[in-house]
C-alpha cells in the first residue's frame, strides 16, 4: 500500500512539474512571437535594434529582457540612451521568404521610434534552403536601409553580418544552412555596406570559434550576447 502511494505521489508530482514546464515554454514562445514594442523616450539618444530571435534574445529563455544584447548594450551606454529592442523570433528580412519581418506591427513601431542609430541583424532565418536568394536579398537590404535611413532621424546604419550557426549531431537547427550565413550572405551584407555607407560588424568571425555560446548551436547565451553587445557598443563609439 505504502509502495503504491509512493508511485501515485510520484507520478502526480511528475504530472506538475511537466504541465509546469509546458506553461513556461508556451508564455515564452507566446511573447517571443509577440514581443513587447518598445515606446520611445523623449530625450534619450535612441538606438533601433532590427532583428530575429538573435535580436529577441531567445536562447535566454525567461532573461531575454535582461540578457538580450540590445539589453546588454543598454547598460554599457547608460541613461542618456535609450536602446530599443525590435526583434520577434523566426522572422526573415526577405520579402519572398516565409515569415518576413516587414508584415509585423513591431516594423512599422520600429519606424515610428525614429532612432538616431538602427542596428541590423536578419538574415539567419533567410539562410533555409526554401528562403535564400540571393538577388532578393540583397534587394530588400538596400531597402532595408533606405527606408530607415530616410526617417526625420537620418539615423546611422549599422549592418551585422549573422553569427555562425552550429551544427548538432551532424545537423543544424530548424536546417539553417551555415554555408549560406558564411558565403554568400556574408558577401552581400559587405557589399550592401559598403554601397550605402553604413557601418559593418562581423558577427561571424566574432563567434566562429566559440561553439560553447550556443547551446542549441543556434542561439546566444550570455557570454554570447555580452561579446554582440561590446562589438556594437565600439562601433557606436567610434561614431560620436
Amino acid at each position: 500500500m505504502q509502495t503504491d502511494t509512493k508511485r501515485k505521489t510520484a507520478f502526480a508530482a511528475g504530472l506538475a512539474a511537466t504541465a509546469g514546464l509546458g506553461i513556461t515554454y508556451g508564455s515564452l514562445y507566446y511573447r517571443a512571437m509577440h514581443p513587447f514594442i518598445p515606446k520611445p523616450v523623449d530625450g534619450k539618444i535612441r538606438i533601433a535594434c532590427i532583428g530575429d530571435s538573435l535580436t529577441f534574445g531567445w536562447g535566454l529563455k525567461g532573461a531575454f529582457r535582461k540578457y538580450a544584447y540590445p539589453a546588454v548594450l543598454q547598460e554599457k551606454l547608460g541613461s542618456r540612451y535609450q536602446v530599443m529592442n525590435f526583434g520577434i523570433c523566426d522572422r526573415t528580412l526577405r520579402d519572398g521568404a516565409d515569415k518576413p519581418y516587414r508584415q509585423e506591427k513591431i516594423y512599422a513601431a520600429s519606424l515610428s521610434s525614429n532612432p538616431e542609430t538602427v542596428v541590423i541583424l536578419l538574415g539567419t532565418n533567410d539562410a533555409k534552403p526554401h528562403n535564400w536568394d540571393l538577388n532578393g536579398y540583397r534587394d530588400d537590404l538596400r531597402s532595408y536601409v533606405s527606408i530607415y535611413r530616410n526617417m526625420d532621424s537620418n539615423p546611422r546604419m549599422i549592418l551585422l553580418q549573422p553569427p555562425r550557426a552550429f551544427s548538432i549531431m551532424g545537423k543544424t537547427s530548424d536546417d539553417i544552412q551555415n554555408d549560406i550565413i558564411a558565403g554568400e550572405m556574408h558577401g552581400v551584407i559587405a557589399q550592401i555596406g559598403q554601397e550605402t555607407g553604413s557601418t559593418v560588424i562581423d558577427l561571424y568571425a566574432l563567434t566562429e570559434q566559440h561553439r560553447e555560446w550556443f547551446p542549441d548551436g543556434l542561439h546566444l547565451n550570455r557570454q554570447g550576447t555580452a561579446a554582440v553587445a561590446e562589438a556594437v557598443y565600439e562601433a557606436i563609439m567610434l561614431q560620436e
